[in-house]
């Protein structure tokens, strides 16, 4: 029986399976800025670690938080003032694809809400995933929003989901975490004894340890059809 939800943030409710690089690289070519993925990996890499010590990111919203993690790739991959357009495009496309997946996915929360399960957040943030979920409407439905820069632990700690359950009042057996990374989500939330959905777009893609997943999503939309599986008695 499941009594609780607990969903990863970035690349779940904001890009529903697809992961922040994934989708900066996209957006790159379709920008005309072909570097290997590599290298674009490297450079998304070098923005994660800068806006961890960003103190100002704690009250920015989605745009400037991209607008943010942009202009430091930039910077590392030594693309200068010239390229400013570029960068506005990539960062202009990625704030709008995660506004087109929040959108779908906020009506999902209602849903689940109204049916009775109780709703968290767990994500490695920086600082401002509640202030993303109340810009993206997802605040009313959550009962508890765990950001890894504000709790001091961060995942694959299974800590941080033993901490998001306390904070439910929910038994981890009766709590359910969705999440699209297999080793930062549906391990360390095995490990604290939560049931597990691993959003994976891609349905021919098994996962590394089939035994972890209890779920597998193609789609955060799908999660609907898993309900009475999932319904309290």
């Amino acid at each position: 029986m499941i009594r609780a939800i607990l969903f990863d943030m970035g690349g779940t409710l904001d890009g529903d399976g697809r992961h922040w690089l994934d989708r900066f690289v996209g957006f790159y070519r379709a920008s005309g800025v072909t570097l290997p993925r590599e290298t674009l990996r490297a450079a998304f890499d070098a923005a994660e670690a800068s806006l961890a010590q960003d103190d100002e990111i704690a009250q920015c919203g989605i745009d400037e938080m991209v607008t943010r993690h942009v202009r430091c790739q930039f910077r590392h991959l030594g693309m200068d003032a010239p390229a400013d357009a570029v960068a506005a495009r990539i960062a202009g496309g990625f704030v709008h694809s995660v506004r087109a997946a929040t959108a779908v996915n906020r009506p999902l929360l209602g849903e689940l809400k109204e049916r009775g399960f109780v709703l968290g957040v767990v994500s490695n943030g920086c600082g401002n995933v509640e202030h993303l979920c109340q810009e993206f409407g997802y605040l009313p439905f959550l009962s508890v929003v765990v950001d890894s820069r504000r709790a001091g632990v961060s995942k694959p700690d299974p800590r941080i989901f033993e901490s998001a359950v306390t904070q439910l009042g929910v038994p981890a057996s009766e709590t359910l975490a969705v999440g699209d990374s297999f080793d930062r989500d549906i391990v360390p939330a095995r490990r604290a004894g939560l049931q597990t959905a691993w959003l994976q777009p891609d349905a021919n893609r098994a996962p590394p340890d089939p035994s972890l997943v209890d779920f597998h999503l193609t789609s955060l939309a799908s999660l609907s059809a898993c309900l009475p599986a999932l319904a309290r008695a």
